[in-house]
Protein backbone atom coordinates (compact mmCIF):
# COMPACT_ATOMS: atom_id res chain seq x y z
CA UNK A 1 0.00 0.00 0.00
CA UNK A 2 1.14 3.42 -1.03
CA UNK A 3 1.35 6.09 1.51
CA UNK A 4 1.92 9.93 0.49
CA UNK A 5 2.97 13.15 2.33
CA UNK A 6 -0.29 15.63 2.78
CA UNK A 7 0.06 19.16 3.21
CA UNK A 8 1.79 20.43 6.05
CA UNK A 9 -0.27 20.08 9.45
CA UNK A 10 -0.15 23.36 10.48
CA UNK A 11 -2.56 24.15 7.68
CA UNK A 12 -1.29 27.93 7.24
CA UNK A 13 0.55 29.64 4.49
CA UNK A 14 3.50 32.08 5.45
CA UNK A 15 1.62 35.02 5.45
CA UNK A 16 -0.82 33.75 8.05
CA UNK A 17 1.88 32.36 9.82
CA UNK A 18 3.24 35.79 10.23
CA UNK A 19 0.22 37.19 11.67
CA UNK A 20 0.01 34.59 14.22
CA UNK A 21 3.95 34.54 14.98
CA UNK A 22 2.90 38.97 15.57
CA UNK A 23 0.44 37.96 17.97
CA UNK A 24 2.74 35.46 19.32
CA UNK A 25 5.36 37.75 19.92
CA UNK A 26 2.92 40.06 21.71
CA UNK A 27 2.32 37.48 24.36
CA UNK A 28 5.63 36.59 24.60
CA UNK A 29 6.30 40.36 25.85
CA UNK A 30 3.74 39.94 28.54
CA UNK A 31 5.27 37.08 29.78
CA UNK A 32 8.87 38.66 29.80
CA UNK A 33 8.72 40.51 32.94
CA UNK A 34 6.85 37.46 35.16
CA UNK A 35 8.33 34.69 33.78
CA UNK A 36 11.21 33.07 36.38
CA UNK A 37 14.49 32.85 35.15
CA UNK A 38 14.98 29.00 34.98
CA UNK A 39 13.37 25.74 35.28
CA UNK A 40 12.50 24.50 38.32
CA UNK A 41 12.01 21.10 39.66
CA UNK A 42 7.88 21.27 40.15
CA UNK A 43 7.67 21.84 36.66
CA UNK A 44 9.21 18.79 35.43
CA UNK A 45 8.27 15.40 34.46
CA UNK A 46 9.21 12.75 37.18
CA UNK A 47 10.23 9.55 36.24
CA UNK A 48 7.69 7.32 37.61
CA UNK A 49 6.74 3.54 37.18
CA UNK A 50 3.14 4.20 38.14
CA UNK A 51 0.62 3.77 36.12
CA UNK A 52 -0.88 7.20 34.55
CA UNK A 53 -4.49 7.48 35.17
CA UNK A 54 -7.14 10.56 34.78
CA UNK A 55 -8.43 12.49 31.51
CA UNK A 56 -6.13 14.78 29.34
CA UNK A 57 -7.07 16.64 26.50
CA UNK A 58 -4.82 17.54 23.36
CA UNK A 59 -4.96 20.85 21.92
CA UNK A 60 -3.99 20.22 17.93
CA UNK A 61 -5.61 21.54 14.64
CA UNK A 62 -6.24 20.17 10.89
CA UNK A 63 -5.05 16.74 9.65
CA UNK A 64 -2.74 16.15 12.79
CA UNK A 65 -5.78 16.24 15.12
CA UNK A 66 -7.44 13.66 13.15
CA UNK A 67 -3.90 11.83 13.23
CA UNK A 68 -3.89 12.14 17.37
CA UNK A 69 -7.88 11.17 17.16
CA UNK A 70 -7.26 8.03 15.25
CA UNK A 71 -4.20 6.92 18.38
CA UNK A 72 -6.46 7.25 21.35
CA UNK A 73 -8.10 3.98 21.04
CA UNK A 74 -4.37 2.10 21.16
CA UNK A 75 -3.86 4.73 23.47
CA UNK A 76 -6.15 4.23 25.95
CA UNK A 77 -6.04 0.62 25.65
CA UNK A 78 -2.44 0.69 26.54
CA UNK A 79 -2.89 2.93 29.19
CA UNK A 80 -6.84 1.89 30.84
CA UNK A 81 -6.95 4.52 33.49
CA UNK A 82 -6.40 7.14 31.17
CA UNK A 83 -9.09 9.25 29.00
CA UNK A 84 -7.59 11.14 26.01
CA UNK A 85 -9.36 13.75 24.18
CA UNK A 86 -8.33 15.38 21.37
CA UNK A 87 -9.76 18.96 20.52
CA UNK A 88 -9.37 20.35 17.44
CA UNK A 89 -9.08 24.19 18.46
CA UNK A 90 -9.02 25.45 15.11
CA UNK A 91 -8.18 29.31 14.29
CA UNK A 92 -5.55 30.97 16.64
CA UNK A 93 -4.50 27.69 18.50
CA UNK A 94 -0.89 28.99 19.03
CA UNK A 95 -1.98 32.77 20.23
CA UNK A 96 -5.13 30.95 23.03
CA UNK A 97 -2.22 28.53 24.35
CA UNK A 98 0.53 31.50 24.54
CA UNK A 99 -2.41 33.52 26.59
CA UNK A 100 -3.61 30.19 28.86
CA UNK A 101 0.43 30.16 29.73
CA UNK A 102 0.24 33.59 30.53
CA UNK A 103 -2.95 32.89 32.65
CA UNK A 104 -1.71 29.83 34.30
CA UNK A 105 -5.06 28.82 33.66
CA UNK A 106 -6.95 27.16 30.87
CA UNK A 107 -4.40 25.46 28.67
CA UNK A 108 -4.85 21.59 27.75
CA UNK A 109 -2.82 19.14 29.18
CA UNK A 110 -1.15 18.85 25.56
CA UNK A 111 -0.79 20.93 23.02
CA UNK A 112 0.63 21.22 19.51
CA UNK A 113 3.01 24.09 18.18
CA UNK A 114 4.79 24.18 14.76
CA UNK A 115 8.53 23.51 15.17
CA UNK A 116 9.46 27.05 14.49
CA UNK A 117 7.52 28.36 17.50
CA UNK A 118 8.87 25.87 19.99
CA UNK A 119 11.91 27.71 20.77
CA UNK A 120 9.46 30.90 21.40
CA UNK A 121 7.33 29.28 23.84
CA UNK A 122 10.12 27.29 25.49
CA UNK A 123 11.40 30.89 26.56
CA UNK A 124 9.01 31.76 28.31
CA UNK A 125 9.54 29.03 30.90
CA UNK A 126 5.97 28.44 31.32
CA UNK A 127 6.55 24.56 29.69
CA UNK A 128 6.61 21.37 31.78
CA UNK A 129 10.50 20.12 31.36
CA UNK A 130 11.06 16.74 29.97
CA UNK A 131 14.55 15.90 30.69
CA UNK A 132 14.38 13.42 33.24
CA UNK A 133 11.81 11.49 31.04
CA UNK A 134 12.85 12.22 27.25
CA UNK A 135 16.44 12.22 27.36
CA UNK A 136 16.69 8.74 26.43
CA UNK A 137 15.07 9.69 23.33
CA UNK A 138 17.64 12.23 22.05
CA UNK A 139 19.28 10.02 19.86
CA UNK A 140 16.57 8.92 17.89
CA UNK A 141 15.57 12.19 16.50
CA UNK A 142 17.25 14.21 13.46
CA UNK A 143 19.62 16.35 15.64
CA UNK A 144 18.38 19.24 13.89
CA UNK A 145 14.68 18.90 15.40
CA UNK A 146 15.84 17.90 18.93
CA UNK A 147 17.88 20.71 19.18
CA UNK A 148 15.27 23.07 18.79
CA UNK A 149 13.11 21.89 21.68
CA UNK A 150 15.95 22.45 24.05
CA UNK A 151 17.33 25.22 26.42
CA UNK A 152 20.25 25.11 28.08
CA UNK A 153 20.28 21.19 27.92
CA UNK A 154 16.93 20.85 29.34
CA UNK A 155 14.02 19.22 27.06
CA UNK A 156 10.90 20.98 26.65
CA UNK A 157 9.04 19.83 23.47
CA UNK A 158 9.17 16.51 21.46
CA UNK A 159 9.44 16.89 17.62
CA UNK A 160 6.92 15.14 15.99
CA UNK A 161 6.89 15.15 12.14
CA UNK A 162 9.42 16.33 9.74
CA UNK A 163 9.72 18.65 6.17
CA UNK A 164 13.03 17.36 4.66
CA UNK A 165 13.00 18.78 1.22
CA UNK A 166 13.35 17.68 -2.29
CA UNK A 167 12.20 18.85 -5.96
CA UNK A 168 8.86 17.54 -7.45
CA UNK A 169 9.38 17.44 -11.18
CA UNK A 170 6.88 16.91 -14.20
CA UNK A 171 8.33 13.91 -16.01
CA UNK A 172 6.75 14.59 -19.40
CA UNK A 173 8.33 17.78 -19.27
CA UNK A 174 11.65 16.57 -18.76
CA UNK A 175 11.38 13.89 -20.97
CA UNK A 176 9.96 16.41 -23.89
CA UNK A 177 13.20 18.74 -23.29
CA UNK A 178 15.79 15.73 -22.60
CA UNK A 179 16.30 16.83 -19.46
CA UNK A 180 17.81 14.15 -17.06
CA UNK A 181 16.84 14.68 -12.93
CA UNK A 182 19.75 12.14 -12.05
CA UNK A 183 22.07 14.86 -13.89
CA UNK A 184 20.86 17.53 -11.67
CA UNK A 185 23.33 17.54 -8.83
CA UNK A 186 23.91 21.71 -8.19
CA UNK A 187 22.45 24.76 -8.70
CA UNK A 188 24.15 25.11 -11.06
CA UNK A 189 23.17 22.32 -13.12
CA UNK A 190 18.98 22.97 -11.80
CA UNK A 191 19.65 26.61 -13.70
CA UNK A 192 21.09 25.12 -16.63
CA UNK A 193 17.91 22.45 -17.02
CA UNK A 194 16.15 25.84 -16.32
CA UNK A 195 17.31 27.67 -18.97
CA UNK A 196 17.36 24.44 -21.58
CA UNK A 197 13.50 24.35 -20.57
CA UNK A 198 12.71 27.83 -20.61
CA UNK A 199 14.90 27.94 -24.26
CA UNK A 200 12.51 24.83 -26.01
CA UNK A 201 9.50 25.62 -24.78
CA UNK A 202 9.55 28.79 -26.25
CA UNK A 203 9.54 30.39 -22.98
CA UNK A 204 5.64 28.55 -21.77
CA UNK A 205 7.67 26.63 -19.14
CA UNK A 206 9.68 28.21 -16.03
CA UNK A 207 11.63 25.79 -14.11
CA UNK A 208 10.49 26.84 -10.88
CA UNK A 209 7.72 29.50 -8.87
CA UNK A 210 9.69 31.68 -6.89
CA UNK A 211 7.85 35.24 -6.38
CA UNK A 212 9.93 38.16 -4.86
CA UNK A 213 7.06 37.51 -1.71
CA UNK A 214 8.82 33.98 -1.48
CA UNK A 215 12.44 34.60 -1.03
CA UNK A 216 12.84 33.86 2.37
CA UNK A 217 11.58 30.65 2.46
CA UNK A 218 14.24 29.77 0.17
CA UNK A 219 16.75 31.78 1.37
CA UNK A 220 16.12 29.66 4.92
CA UNK A 221 16.60 26.43 2.24
CA UNK A 222 19.85 27.41 1.08
CA UNK A 223 20.82 28.53 4.44
CA UNK A 224 20.91 25.15 5.45
CA UNK A 225 22.98 23.72 2.75
CA UNK A 226 25.54 26.93 2.76
CA UNK A 227 25.55 26.13 6.66
CA UNK A 228 24.47 29.83 7.29
CA UNK A 229 22.52 31.19 10.39
CA UNK A 230 19.94 34.41 11.23
CA UNK A 231 21.22 33.79 14.74
CA UNK A 232 24.46 32.54 16.02
CA UNK A 233 24.81 30.06 18.71
CA UNK A 234 25.05 32.87 21.52
CA UNK A 235 21.49 34.44 19.93
CA UNK A 236 23.02 37.30 17.86
CA UNK A 237 22.42 38.67 14.72
CA UNK A 238 24.50 36.59 12.42
CA UNK A 239 22.84 37.36 9.36
CA UNK A 240 25.52 39.30 7.71
CA UNK A 241 28.42 36.13 6.60
CA UNK A 242 29.94 34.19 3.93
CA UNK A 243 27.78 31.96 4.15
CA UNK A 244 24.73 33.62 4.21
CA UNK A 245 25.97 36.00 0.97
CA UNK A 246 26.45 32.27 -0.74
CA UNK A 247 22.87 31.41 0.02
CA UNK A 248 21.59 35.07 -1.25
CA UNK A 249 23.81 34.95 -4.56
CA UNK A 250 21.82 31.39 -5.61
CA UNK A 251 18.43 33.12 -4.95
CA UNK A 252 20.06 36.00 -7.20
CA UNK A 253 20.82 33.39 -9.67
CA UNK A 254 18.04 31.90 -9.88
CA UNK A 255 15.94 34.71 -10.35
CA UNK A 256 18.14 36.59 -12.74
CA UNK A 257 18.67 33.18 -15.25
CA UNK A 258 14.97 34.14 -16.39
CA UNK A 259 13.74 30.72 -15.33
CA UNK A 260 11.35 31.62 -12.51
CA UNK A 261 7.50 32.14 -12.29
CA UNK A 262 6.66 34.85 -10.88
CA UNK A 263 3.73 33.54 -8.83
CA UNK A 264 2.66 33.65 -5.25
CA UNK A 265 3.11 30.24 -3.49
CA UNK A 266 -0.36 28.76 -2.54
CA UNK A 267 -2.17 31.08 -4.32
CA UNK A 268 -4.59 30.28 -7.33
CA UNK A 269 -1.88 30.56 -10.34
CA UNK A 270 0.79 28.62 -8.61
CA UNK A 271 -1.57 25.80 -7.97
CA UNK A 272 -3.17 25.86 -11.31
CA UNK A 273 0.42 24.98 -12.68
CA UNK A 274 0.40 21.64 -10.89
CA UNK A 275 -2.01 20.61 -14.23
CA UNK A 276 -0.35 23.18 -16.97
CA UNK A 277 2.95 23.28 -18.57
CA UNK A 278 3.62 26.89 -16.89
CA UNK A 279 5.56 25.11 -14.40
CA UNK A 280 7.84 21.94 -14.34
CA UNK A 281 9.27 21.40 -11.23
CA UNK A 282 8.00 22.52 -6.94
CA UNK A 283 11.03 22.30 -5.16
CA UNK A 284 9.75 22.02 -1.48
CA UNK A 285 9.24 19.75 1.81
CA UNK A 286 7.40 16.61 1.88
CA UNK A 287 4.36 17.23 2.47
CA UNK A 288 3.64 19.30 -0.96
CA UNK A 289 3.75 16.35 -2.53
CA UNK A 290 -0.22 15.70 -0.39
CA UNK A 291 -0.86 19.38 -1.85
CA UNK A 292 0.01 18.55 -5.18
CA UNK A 293 -2.17 15.19 -5.32
CA UNK A 294 -5.09 16.40 -3.29
CA UNK A 295 -5.07 20.31 -5.30
CA UNK A 296 -4.29 18.87 -8.84
CA UNK A 297 -7.78 17.59 -9.14
CA UNK A 298 -9.50 20.54 -8.46
CA UNK A 299 -8.09 22.58 -11.44
CA UNK A 300 -8.59 21.73 -15.38
CA UNK A 301 -5.67 19.97 -17.26
CA UNK A 302 -4.35 16.90 -18.09
CA UNK A 303 -2.78 14.22 -15.82
CA UNK A 304 0.57 15.01 -15.20
CA UNK A 305 3.18 12.44 -14.67
CA UNK A 306 5.01 12.92 -11.45
CA UNK A 307 8.49 12.03 -10.42
CA UNK A 308 10.78 13.70 -7.39
CA UNK A 309 14.79 13.84 -7.75
CA UNK A 310 16.96 15.30 -4.45
CA UNK A 311 17.66 18.74 -3.46
CA UNK A 312 20.64 20.46 -5.24
CA UNK A 313 23.54 21.05 -3.44
CA UNK A 314 25.49 24.12 -3.28
CA UNK A 315 28.55 22.25 -4.76
CA UNK A 316 29.20 18.35 -6.02
CA UNK A 317 29.27 16.59 -3.22
CA UNK A 318 27.49 19.03 -1.00
CA UNK A 319 24.42 18.61 1.45
CA UNK A 320 21.67 17.47 -0.72
CA UNK A 321 19.24 18.02 2.43
CA UNK A 322 17.39 20.76 3.71
CA UNK A 323 14.25 20.87 6.10
CA UNK A 324 10.36 23.09 6.10
CA UNK A 325 7.89 22.80 8.31
CA UNK A 326 7.14 20.29 11.01
CA UNK A 327 5.47 20.42 14.53
CA UNK A 328 5.88 19.27 18.04
CA UNK A 329 3.92 18.74 21.42
CA UNK A 330 4.59 20.32 24.70
CA UNK A 331 3.11 19.83 27.87
CA UNK A 332 2.82 23.32 30.36
CA UNK A 333 4.45 23.60 33.58
CA UNK A 334 0.97 24.39 34.72
CA UNK A 335 -0.17 20.51 33.96
CA UNK A 336 -1.46 18.88 36.97
CA UNK A 337 -1.75 15.61 35.36
CA UNK A 338 1.69 15.28 33.86
CA UNK A 339 2.10 11.56 34.14
CA UNK A 340 -0.23 10.79 31.71
CA UNK A 341 0.06 14.03 29.21
CA UNK A 342 3.84 12.34 28.54
CA UNK A 343 2.11 8.79 28.26
CA UNK A 344 0.57 10.35 25.30
CA UNK A 345 3.38 11.90 23.55
CA UNK A 346 5.45 9.31 24.37
CA UNK A 347 3.01 6.57 22.43
CA UNK A 348 2.42 9.34 19.77
CA UNK A 349 6.04 10.39 19.26
CA UNK A 350 8.57 7.93 20.66
CA UNK A 351 7.45 4.69 18.83
CA UNK A 352 7.41 2.90 15.68
CA UNK A 353 3.72 1.71 16.06
CA UNK A 354 2.54 5.34 16.89
CA UNK A 355 4.68 7.15 14.40
CA UNK A 356 3.94 5.21 11.43
CA UNK A 357 0.10 4.76 11.84
CA UNK A 358 0.05 8.78 11.54
CA UNK A 359 2.03 8.00 8.78
CA UNK A 360 -0.62 5.37 7.30
CA UNK A 361 -3.80 7.69 8.20
CA UNK A 362 -2.41 10.80 7.60
CA UNK A 363 0.96 10.69 6.27
CA UNK A 364 2.79 12.82 8.39
CA UNK A 365 6.19 12.36 7.75
CA UNK A 366 8.11 10.65 10.82
CA UNK A 367 10.48 12.56 12.79
CA UNK A 368 11.28 9.50 15.10
CA UNK A 369 14.10 7.82 13.24
CA UNK A 370 12.79 4.00 14.45
CA UNK A 371 9.74 5.18 11.83
CA UNK A 372 11.93 5.82 9.23
CA UNK A 373 13.69 2.61 9.05
CA UNK A 374 10.74 0.73 8.52
CA UNK A 375 9.69 -0.95 4.99
CA UNK A 376 6.63 1.46 4.71
CA UNK A 377 9.16 3.99 3.72
CA UNK A 378 10.32 1.46 0.64
CA UNK A 379 6.71 1.12 -0.44
CA UNK A 380 6.07 2.51 -4.06
CA UNK A 381 4.21 5.51 -4.49
CA UNK A 382 1.57 4.79 -7.98
CA UNK A 383 1.18 9.26 -8.34
CA UNK A 384 5.26 9.22 -8.38
CA UNK A 385 5.84 6.95 -11.30
CA UNK A 386 6.41 4.45 -8.55
CA UNK A 387 9.07 5.70 -6.43
CA UNK A 388 9.60 4.97 -3.23
CA UNK A 389 9.18 8.35 -2.18
CA UNK A 390 9.16 8.23 1.36
CA UNK A 391 12.95 6.69 1.69
CA UNK A 392 14.17 9.73 -0.77
CA UNK A 393 13.32 12.35 1.70
CA UNK A 394 14.23 9.40 4.67
CA UNK A 395 17.74 9.45 3.04
CA UNK A 396 20.11 11.83 4.93
CA UNK A 397 17.91 13.43 7.21
CA UNK A 398 20.31 13.32 10.11
CA UNK A 399 23.01 15.71 7.85
CA UNK A 400 19.77 18.73 7.93
CA UNK A 401 21.33 21.83 9.60
CA UNK A 402 20.52 23.66 12.24
CA UNK A 403 18.64 27.23 11.96
CA UNK A 404 19.31 28.45 15.53
CA UNK A 405 15.43 29.82 16.08
CA UNK A 406 15.24 32.34 19.07
CA UNK A 407 12.20 33.72 20.21
CA UNK A 408 12.52 36.66 18.12
CA UNK A 409 12.74 34.00 14.76
CA UNK A 410 8.74 35.05 13.43
CA UNK A 411 9.61 39.04 13.75
CA UNK A 412 13.24 38.18 12.14
CA UNK A 413 11.73 36.41 9.40
CA UNK A 414 9.02 39.06 8.72
CA UNK A 415 11.48 41.66 8.83
CA UNK A 416 13.60 39.70 6.61
CA UNK A 417 11.15 39.13 4.00
CA UNK A 418 10.28 42.68 3.59
CA UNK A 419 13.96 43.48 2.85
CA UNK A 420 14.27 40.50 0.52
CA UNK A 421 11.17 41.40 -1.36
CA UNK A 422 12.53 45.02 -1.66
CA UNK A 423 15.75 44.32 -3.15
CA UNK A 424 14.14 41.97 -5.46
CA UNK A 425 11.79 45.13 -6.69
CA UNK A 426 14.84 46.79 -7.24
CA UNK A 427 16.34 44.15 -9.50
CA UNK A 428 18.66 42.70 -6.75
CA UNK A 429 21.46 44.88 -7.01
CA UNK A 430 24.82 44.05 -5.46
CA UNK A 431 26.32 45.49 -2.43
CA UNK A 432 25.48 45.17 1.02
CA UNK A 433 21.54 43.96 1.58
CA UNK A 434 22.62 41.53 4.43
CA UNK A 435 24.90 44.01 6.25
CA UNK A 436 21.83 46.30 6.06
CA UNK A 437 19.31 43.53 7.39
CA UNK A 438 21.39 42.89 10.31
CA UNK A 439 21.81 46.26 11.57
CA UNK A 440 17.94 46.26 11.38
CA UNK A 441 17.39 43.56 13.12
CA UNK A 442 19.76 44.55 15.57
CA UNK A 443 17.65 47.49 15.86
CA UNK A 444 14.16 46.02 15.90
CA UNK A 445 14.41 43.91 18.31
CA UNK A 446 17.51 44.81 20.42
CA UNK A 447 19.47 41.75 19.78
CA UNK A 448 23.48 42.07 19.42
CA UNK A 449 25.27 41.57 16.31
CA UNK A 450 27.79 38.96 15.76
CA UNK A 451 31.33 40.28 15.73
CA UNK A 452 32.74 40.51 12.47
CA UNK A 453 34.14 37.87 10.65
CA UNK A 454 32.99 35.10 12.57
CA UNK A 455 31.31 31.86 10.85
CA UNK A 456 28.19 30.80 12.69
CA UNK A 457 28.05 27.19 13.74
CA UNK A 458 25.53 24.97 11.97
CA UNK A 459 24.69 21.97 14.04
CA UNK A 460 24.07 18.52 12.61
CA UNK A 461 25.40 15.06 12.92
CA UNK A 462 27.15 12.79 11.10
CA UNK A 463 26.03 9.63 9.55
CA UNK A 464 22.84 9.20 7.52
CA UNK A 465 19.10 8.16 7.84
Amino acid sequence: MSVRPRPSPTGMTRKRLSVAALLGSACVALLAGCAPPAPTTDTAVPVTTARPSGAITIWSWNIAAKALQGLVPAFEKRNPGVQATVDMTGARMSTRFMLALTAGVGAPEVSQLQMTDAPRYIATHRLADLTAVAGKYRDRFPPAQWQSCELNGHVYAIPWDTGPCAVFYKRDLFQRYGIDPAKIETWDDYIQAGKTIVEKSGGKTRMLPLSTNDLESMLEILLQQTHGQIFDEQGRIALDSPEAKQALDIVRQLRQAGICSDVAAYGQEWMAGFNDESIATYPGAVWLAGTIEDTAKDYPGKKTNWGVFRLPSIAPGGDHVANSGGSVLVIPASCTNKAAAWAFIEYALCTQEGQLAQYHSSSLYPAYLPALQSSTMDAPDPFFGGQPVGRLFATDITKIRRLNRTQDWGEATTYLQQGLSEWASRGMPEGDLLEALAQKLHERLDVPLAPAGTTPVAQAAGGTK
